[in-house]
C-alpha cells in the first residue's frame, strides 16, 4: 500500500525572503507556511484537531502539511473519502488509548503502574479497532480503511499478561505471582491473628479501649491512667494526653514478621511491575507503530467528522480542470466569519480550465465593488487547492476537481515592513517577482486588488504585462482588479476569463454570487453617496469622470443585469424540471409498490389455499379412518366428504382469484343495486344491495351473507346475471388475511409468544374457528410455553395436540371462542 504520513509529512523547502528562483532551475516555490497562513489554513486545521481523540493525532494535526507525493495524497484522499462514509454510518470504527503511549514509553522516569495500565489501553484499543473491521460487508465497502487496521499489530499476549497483573487502577493483583500470592495471604493472616490477639488484650482496660495501626504496628489506645509501662511499649499519647498508644511486649515478635512480611510482599510488586516493564519496552518499537496507526485513523476520524459536520466532501488533485459546485470557504461554513450586512453563505460555483477540456480559460480576472466578496472568492479558490493536496475536506458539493498544484504564490493584504523597509507598493512587487518567476502549468496565483498601490496608468501596464506572462505559461490564477483597463483583457488575452460578484442596483448592497464571464462595475461613486460622502462633492466627481468610463460602467451593469435575469430564469426552469422529475419518480414509485402489494397478496392467496386444502385433506382421510373403525353410517360420511368438496371447491375459488386480483376495479358510478360483481380480496361473486356511501364502502349480499366490501375491490363478476350467488347465513366484513397456522420453531421463548398472540388476533379476526400452532418437538420448551400461554388466553376454548397428518407431537391445535 501506498507509502502513508501525517504530522511530521515531508516539509517544502522554505521560500527564500531574498532570491527569486525560477521552476526550471529548482522545481518551484513550494506551499510555504506564509501562503497557508493567508488562505487561512491554519485555522481550519486547528478546528479539524479539536476534533481529534488522541493526542498524537491532535499533534499531527496541529502541524499537517500539504503532502509533496503524488500518490501518497491520493492514497489519503481515499482513505479520507472512505473514513467519510464510514462516519455517516452507525457504530463506532476506532477506538484509542489515553495519553501519548510514544511520550511514556520514550521518559526516563520507570514505568509505574497506571502507566502499565495506559500501555494496556492502548492495546485494548487495537484489539477493539480490528474488531470493528471483521464484518466483509464493512471491509468491501472501505478497503483503504481496512487495509491501515490491518497494518495493526499488537504484541502477542501483552495486553492479556497486563491485564491478569494490574487492577484497573494499576494495583499488582495477587495473581501476579505465586510468591506474592502466598506473602499477601500471609499478611492477611497474621494481620487478623494479631488484631484479635490485641482485642482480647485490651479488654481488660475498659470498654473505650480498641485496637488501630500506628505506622506500621497494630497498637491498643488504652487510657493512661493507671497503666502499668512495663506491659508494652508506648508509640505516642493522643492530643488531649489521656491515651496512649501501646504494642503489648507479646505482640512485638509478630508486629516485627508482619513488616517483614510486608516488605518482602512490596518487594515482589516491584519485581513484578519491573518484569512488565521491561517486557513492554522491550515491544516499544511495535507499540510506537501501533500508537502511530491508530493516531492516523484518529486524524481520518477527526477529518471525518468536521466533514459530516459541515458538510464537506473530498477533492483528489489532479486533472485538467478547476471545478467547485456550492463551495463555501470553510470558516465561512463554520460560522467563525459573517458576509457583508449580516447575509448568509452564498456557496461558489466556479469552472476554469482550458477550452478544450471544458473551461473557459485558467486565469480568472474578478471586478467589481468593494465589500463584494472578492477576497473571500480568492481565498476559496486557493484554499480548495491547499485541502486537496493536504487531504483535507473541503465544503463543497460532490463532482468538484482541482488540478496538482506545485506552486502556491499569494499577494494578499498589507505587508509593508519597516524593519526591511518595504512600503506597500514594495512588498506588492516582491510577491509579483514571486509569480512572474514561479509561471507555469501547475501553478497558481493568487492576488488581490492587482495593480493597486501606485499610478493607475503604470499600475495597469505593469499588472497587464504580469497577467500576460502568467496566462501564456498556462498558469492557474484568480486575480481581483477596480482597474477598468484589465477588464478588457478577458477577449483580448488567451487563457483569460472575466468575472465579477453580482450587485444589486437598487439598493446599492453587494450579492455575493459569481457572475462568471462578467466584468463588474466598481460603482465607487454610487457607495460613496450611499455610505454619506458629500454630495457636491460627488456631482464633481462624475463631471470629471471620463464619458468612455462612464459608458463603460453603464454597459457593463446592463450586461450583468441580464446576465441574472438569464440565470434566474433558467433556475425557475430548473426547479420546474426538478419538480417534474419528482413527480414522475413518485409516480414509479407508486406503480411499483402496487405491483408489489398485489404479487403479495397472490402469493398470500396461494399458501392459504394450499394449506386449507391440506387440511380439507386432512379431515377427510381422517373422517374415513373413523368410519371403518367405528363402522359409521355411509349417508353420514356422505355429508361429510359432500363438506369436504365443498371446501375444496372453495380453495380453488380462492386459487382462481389469483388471476382475478389483476383486473380493473370498476367505476363508482356503474356500481348500482342489484348488479353482480366480483369482490377481489375474497375471491368470490356478490350481489350489490347498496351503492358506495360517502367513504367508499359498499353493502353485497352473496346468499344469506351480508358482506360489507370497497369500490376499489369490486370489479366485473364473469358469472351470469341470472345465477344466483351462493353462500350461508351470516355477516362478513372484509378480513385481513389470516394464516391458519402459526410456526414458532426457531423462536425465542418471548418472540415465539408474541408471534403466537399476532397469529391469534388474525384468527379471530378473520373468523377462524382453529389455529394451528406448529412448535416443533426439540426439548420440550416452547411447547410448554405455548400450552401454558393458550390456557390463559380468553379466546381458546381448548387445545390438543396435533393427530396424524397434523404434525403429531410437534404441533398444537387451539379451537378459539
Amino acid at each position: 500500500m501506498a507509502e502513508r504520513s501525517f504530522g511530521t509529512l515531508p516539509r517544502h523547502r522554505a521560500v527564500d525572503d531574498d532570491v527569486i528562483s525560477h521552476p526550471a532551475h529548482d522545481g518551484g516555490t513550494p506551499l510555504d507556511d506564509r501562503s497557508l497562513e493567508l488562505l487561512d489554513f491554519s485555522r481550519l486545521r486547528d478546528a479539524v484537531a479539536g476534533r481529534a481523540v488522541s493526542d498524537a493525532a491532535r499533534a499531527a494535526l496541529a502541524a499537517w502539511r500539504p503532502f509533496d507525493d503524488r500518490e501518497a495524497c491520493a492514497a489519503e484522499v481515499a482513505r479520507l473519502a472512505e473514513a467519510i462514509r464510514r462516519q455517516r454510518e452507525p457504530g463506532d470504527w476506532l477506538e484509542t488509548g489515553p495519553g501519548s503511549l510514544t511520550g511514556r514509553l520514550e521518559s526516563e522516569e520507570p514505568l509505574d503502574g497506571p502507566g502499565l495500565i495506559a500501555v494496556q489501553r492502548w492495546l485494548e484499543a487495537a484489539e477493539a479497532t480490528r474488531g470493528c473491521w471483521t464484518d466483509d460487508e464493512a471491509r468491501g465497502r472501505a478497503p483503504a480503511l481496512a487495509a491501515v487496521v490491518d497494518d495493526l499489530a499488537p504484541p502477542r499476549g501483552l495486553a492479556s499478561r497486563l491485564a491478569g497483573a494490574l487492577d484497573a487502577d494499576g494495583r499488582v493483583r495477587d495473581s501476579a505471582s505465586p510468591e506474592l500470592r502466598r506473602t499477601r495471604a500471609a499478611v492477611a493472616g497474621g494481620a487478623r491473628k494479631l488484631e484479635q490477639q490485641l482485642q482480647r488484650w485490651a479488654q481488660a482496660f475498659g470498654p473505650d479501649a480498641y485496637v488501630t495501626r500506628h505506622a506500621e504496628r497494630f497498637v491498643a489506645l488504652v487510657p493512661a491512667a493507671g497503666f502499668p509501662r512495663r506491659r508494652g511499649i508506648v508509640h505516642d499519647v493522643s492530643n488531649s494526653g489521656q491515651s496512649l498508644f501501646v504494642e503489648p511486649l507479646e505482640a512485638c515478635a509478630e508486629n516485627n514478621r508482619l513488616i517483614e512480611l510486608r516488605a518482602a510482599a512490596d518487594e515482589e510488586e516491584r519485581r513484578v511491575l519491573r518484569a512488565l516493564a521491561a517486557e513492554v519496552l522491550a515491544a516499544a518499537p511495535a507499540l510506537a507503530a501501533l500508537e502511530q496507526t491508530l493516531a492516523h485513523l484518529d486524524t481520518l476520524r477527526a477529518r471525518a467528522r468536521w466533514a459530516v459536520e459541515f458538510g464537506a466532501v473530498t477533492l483528489a488533485p489532479g486533472g485538467a480542470r478547476l471545478a467547485l459546485r456550492d463551495a463555501r470557504h470553510p470558516l465561512l461554513a463554520m460560522g467563525a466569519e459573517r458576509s457583508f450586512a449580516g447575509r448568509d453563505v452564498v456557496p461558489l460555483d466556479l469552472v476554469l480550465g482550458e477550452p478544450g477540456d471544458g473551461g473557459p480559460g485558467r486565469l480568472l480576472l474578478v471586478s467589481g465593488p468593494n465589500m463584494g466578496g472578492k477576497t473571500v472568492l480568492l481565498k476559496t479558490v486557493g484554499l480548495a487547492a491547499v485541502c486537496a493536496r493536504a487531504a483535507f475536506p473541503f465544503p463543497a458539493a460532490e463532482g468538484g476537481a482541482v488540478p496538482w498544484i506545485e506552486t502556491l504564490v499569494v499577494d494578499l493584504g498589507d505587508e509593508q515592513s519597516v524593519e526591511r523597509g518595504l512600503s506597500t507598493f514594495a512588498a506588492h512587487l516582491r510577491n509579483l517577482s514571486q509569480m512572474a518567476a514561479a509561471a507555469g502549468p501547475e501553478t497558481l496565483v493568487l492576488c488581490d486588488e492587482l495593480g493597486a498601490g501606485t499610478d493607475p496608468e503604470e499600475g495597469g501596464a505593469l499588472a497587464r504585462a504580469l497577467i500576460e506572462h502568467v496566462a501564456a505559461r498556462g498558469s492557474w490564477g484568480v486575480v481581483t482588479t477596480h482597474l477598468g483597463s484589465l477588464k478588457r483583457l478577458g477577449g483580448e488575452v488567451p487563457g483569460v476569463v472575466n468575472g465579477s460578484l453580482a450587485f444589486d442596483e437598487e439598493t446599492l448592497t453587494p450579492l455575493y454570487r459569481f457572475l462568471p464571464g462578467v466584468p463588474g462595475a466598481s460603482h465607487a461613486l454610487s457607495v460613496a453617496g450611499r455610505l454619506g460622502f458629500p454630495e457636491p462633492l460627488l456631482e464633481r466627481a462624475r463631471t470629471l469622470t471620463p464619458e468612455s468610463a462612464r459608458a463603460l460602467e453603464r454597459l457593463t451593469a446592463e450586461l450583468a443585469a441580464a446576465i441574472r435575469e438569464a440565470r434566474e430564469e433558467r433556475e425557475v426552469m430548473e426547479r420546474a424540471r426538478a419538480e417534474a422529475e419528482a413527480a414522475a419518480a413518485d409516480h414509479r414509485e407508486a406503480t411499483e409498490t402496487a405491483r408489489r402489494e398485489l404479487a403479495e397478496r397472490r402469493r398470500v392467496v396461494a399458501r392459504e389455499g394450499e394449506a386449507l386444502l391440506g387440511r380439507a385433506r386432512e379431515l377427510w382421510q381422517t373422517v374415513q379412518r373413523e368410519a371403518r373403525r367405528q363402522d359409521k353410517s355411509r349417508e353420514g360420511a356422505e355429508r361429510l366428504r359432500a363438506a369436504v368438496h365443498e371446501v375444496e371447491r372453495e380453495v380453488e375459488q380462492l386459487a382462481a382469484a389469483d388471476g382475478e386480483a389483476a383486473a380493473a376495479p370498476l367505476p363508482a358510478d356503474q356500481l348500482v343495486p342489484g348488479r353482480r360483481v366480483r369482490v377481489l380480496d375474497l375471491g368470490v361473486t356478490a350481489e350489490i344491495v347498496s351503492g358506495p356511501d360517502g367513504e367508499g364502502r359498499v353493502a353485497l349480499r352473496r346468499g344469506n351473507w351480508s358482506i360489507q366490501s370497497r369500490v376499489d375491490r369490486l370489479a366485473a363478476s364473469a358469472e351470469p346475471e341470472g345465477e344466483p350467488a351462493r353462500g350461508v347465513a351470516g355477516t362478513w366484513t372484509a378480513p385481513e388475511t389470516a394464516a391458519v397456522e402459526v410456526d414458532l420453531r426457531g423462536m425465542e421463548v418471548s418472540d415465539a409468544l408474541g408471534a403466537l398472540d399476532g397469529g391469534l388476533d388474525q384468527a379471530i379476526r378473520a373468523g377462524l374457528t382453529e389455529l394451528r400452532v406448529v412448535h416443533g418437538i426439540g426439548r420440550g420448551v416452547l411447547r410448554a410455553a405455548v400450552e401454558k400461554h393458550l390456557r390463559s388466553h380468553p379466546q381458546v376454548a381448548e387445545q390438543r395436540m396435533g393427530g396424524v397428518g397434523e404434525g403429531g407431537r410437534g404441533v398444537t391445535v387451539a379451537r378459539l371462542r
